[in-house]
């Protein structure tokens, strides 16, 4: 009776999850093992590593779970939420996360704000917000951050219109394809041609993909990735954000919909605008990934719910690409519900929210 008990008020709190982040959170410890069994190939999660904080940080904001890092096939997934740190510095990395290079990857941060984090070759891991340093004190989430390893075992990108490697302890652009296609890297221009390389044809996607990049301060953009595999870069705002430095790290997309499961779309939302995919998802490695891009003229921010064995389980928020380049997030709940953010108007959402490059460990 108390264990039917205790599952019943775990299964209701799940159903809170919010869609906006709060400053006030109700968590049930238990509810992780308990529902375990409904998280399809959860447990067999690679193992991870839990993650040392400093200068003040701590674990599961909001309900996410504890910060922590795993590696499959040279690529570093972090999980997990923290906040209110009193320093940029979070945690330093063991020595078998550590990247060849420096790496510079995007996150979600409090109410959908931009921000990103710098992970240096010792380890060190700073969090840099867009705008505002309480924005990532309120809440920094883990979800969805990867970068590779030793991305010189990566194919090289051959750079054009007069883009060229960024330096500055940072790697070359470069690609590989692990199950799904990996970027690394990092470049800048002083010319206007947003048109930095061209994927070689096995790393082409099959539709139009927008994945979300970080640029020079933190701030935001994206690649425009076409099945010709010619890649343009977008700024959200400035074109000289892209010019100063875009970073490749953490970008990630299928080349196909191989064994992808389509998403039941609902409250309005419909797939695949401006040619890209329909909305999908698959688990590889005990990873979550999502492909296509979906939109709606509703005004319900709940476009899907997600398949029991794709549920997390903790609350997840990961960052997305909205409408022209702009800043969004997914913020799923542990019942499957997913609700699309937008850091600034919802229009942006509305107009067209991208899903490639959002990810999550189960």
């Amino acid at each position: 009776m108390k264990s039917n008990l205790v599952t019943a008020l775990c299964l209701f709190t799940s159903a809170l999850a919010p869609g906006r982040i709060r400053r006030t959170t109700m968590a049930f410890a238990g509810c992780a093992g308990l529902l375990a069994p409904a998280l399809g190939n959860a447990a067999n999660v690679p193992p991870s590593t839990n993650l040392t904080l400093i200068n003040g940080w701590t674990n599961g904001a909001f309900g996410a779970a504890n910060a922590s890092v795993s590696t499959v096939d040279g690529i570093v997934r972090f999980q997990g939420a923290i906040s209110g740190g009193t320093d940029p510095e979070v945690f330093v990395l063991p020595d078998a996360f550590r990247p060849a290079s420096t790496v510079y990857v995007k996150v979600d941060l409090c109410d959908a704000a931009n921000g990103r984090l710098q992970i240096n070759p010792d380890g060190t891991t700073y969090v840099q917000a867009e705008e505002n340093f309480t924005d990532a004190q309120c809440f920094t989430s883990l979800d969805g951050a990867t970068f590779a390893l030793a991305p010189g075992t990566f194919k090289q990108l051959k750079l054009r219109n007069g883009w060229k490697a960024y330096g500055f302890g940072t790697a070359r652009p470069a690609a590989d394809d692990l199950a799904t296609v990996h970027l690394a890297g990092a470049m800048k221009t002083k010319k206007t041609d947003t048109n930095p390389f061209t994927l070689p044809k096995k790393l082409r996607p099959t539709s139009a993909v927008y994945v979300p990049v970080d640029m020079c301060n933190a701030t935001n953009g994206r690649l425009n990735i076409d099945s010709s595999g010619v890649v343009n870069v977008q700024a959200e705002t400035d074109f000289g954000n892209a010019q100063c430095f875009t970073s490749l790290d953490g970008v990630t997309f299928a080349t196909n919909s191989k064994g992808f499961t389509a998403l039941t779309l609902i409250n309005g939302w419909t797939n695949a605008p401006f040619s890209t995919r329909n909305a999908a998802v698959r688990v590889t490695s005990d990873v979550v990934h999502f492909e296509g891009a979906i939109a709606t003229t509703g005004t319900n921010a709940v476009p899907f719910v997600l398949p029991s064995g794709f549920r997390p389980a903790h609350p997840v928020w990961i960052p997305v690409d909205l409408c022209a380049g702009t800043n969004g997030r997914l913020d799923i709940a542990t019942d499957g519900t997913v609700t699309v953010e937008a850091e600034t108007d919802f229009g942006n959402a509305q107009c067209f929210t991208s899903l490639e490059g959002a990810l999550f460990h189960l």
